[in-house]
């Protein structure tokens, strides 16, 4: 505890020394971390599943067992899916070049010169060889990781329960910590299904457009619109570099920008389903914060940071929240359109 005797400005060098330590021995402590951070994600958007099936008299155990297996079986399925469509992606690009070289007529009437433009030139082929055989080296570690994180899932689903009871019987079933601890807690699962609802929308309809538009491997740009879409503001634009480029060599100038302006549109239309739902909660952050936790949790926590950045702002800015004397900064945080 820190003396109440200190001068205001020693409080808040003390405060913030002590929070530089923790950082530091969170960023040494990362590759422990983030696996655990990634379980803990899963677990929140498996909840929903784990009480539907509790709710119709599945065991707790085989309930989380099967939710598990459904996690391993997407994986799996993940994983064959990126690699039989990446090779086939990195197969095509001299097929590209050539479309490309192609269309010198037409893209030269707006200015762009083709013969200037090399795909393999943005491409750097024994970069891509030597991180694919660094990945086939690190298999091992990527499966151990996977089984850690696995079995961290199911004790997540099973001992929630329990470590909630823990809670209630420490603090008080009606104290304001664990009211607001279960609030809080409540409240970031919510936001993470959400944004995954919204992020699938984001995915599918990207997906779906570009296979109506002619786009190749449209499956493989919607997937990773979703995923890149937990990334705020930066996710999207580089999702969409691909298959605008794509659409450029093969359609033209016009099948680029009905690509932009599509994923544009529909990124517009499923962020309009989640930020009534976020503000009306009080999660919605300013966008200062947003573009800020991306990078601060990206330098702590390396590429998971960056994907859970949002997740971990909205613990944060709830804990804060938590006491009168933080509540203030947590306030500062809020984008200042929250609804009642």
């Amino acid at each position: 505890m820190i003396p109440e005797s200190l001068s205001p400005p020693a409080r808040i060098a003390i405060v913030g020394a002590a929070i530089v330590i923790v950082l530091a021995g969170i960023r040494a402590a990362t590759p422990i971390l983030g696996p655990f951070l990634v379980a803990v994600f899963f677990a929140m958007i498996t909840a929903p599943v784990m009480a539907w099936l509790t709710r119709r008299g599945v065991p707790r155990v085989l309930a989380a067992g099967t939710v598990v297996a459904g996690l391993a079986a997407v994986l799996a399925g993940t994983i064959a899916f990126l690699g039989a469509a990446l090779t086939g992606f990195l197969l095509s690009l001299p097929r590209y070049e050539k479309a490309l070289e192609a269309q010198a007529t037409i893209l030269a009437n707006y200015g762009i010169d083709p013969a200037s433009i090399q795909v393999w030139d943005y491409v750097d082929q024994g970069f891509v060889i030597q991180q694919a055989a660094e990945l086939a080296r690190q298999v091992g570690s990527i499966t151990f990781n996977a089984f850690i994180i696995a079995i961290a899932i199911g004790f997540l689903l099973l001992e929630a329960p329990r470590l909630k009871a823990g809670l209630a019987r420490r603090l008080g079933p009606e104290s304001p910590p664990y009211r607001h601890l279960t609030q809080s807690g409540r409240l970031l699962i919510e936001y993470v299904v959400i944004r995954t609802e919204v992020n699938l929308i984001t995915g599918v309809g990207t997906g779906l457009f570009l296979a109506l538009l002619g786009v190749e491997f449209a499956v493989l740009w919607g997937f990773i619109a979703f995923v890149l879409s937990y990334v705020p503001y930066i996710g999207l634009v580089v999702a969409a570099i691909p298959p605008t480029l794509l659409a450029l060599v093969g359609i033209g100038p016009a099948g680029a920008l009905a690509v932009i302006a599509a994923i544009t549109l529909i990124d517009a239309a499923a962020e309009n389903l989640i930020l009534p739902q976020i503000a009306s909660r009080g999660l919605n952050l300013s966008p200062f914060v947003v573009l800020f936790s991306v990078v601060f949790w990206g330098l702590i926590l390396g590429a998971v940071g960056v994907f859970l950045a949002i997740p971990l702002t909205i613990a944060v800015k709830l804990f804060l929240e938590s006491w009168e004397e933080t509540r203030w900064i947590g306030e500062l945080m809020d984008a200042g359109d929250r609804r009642e």
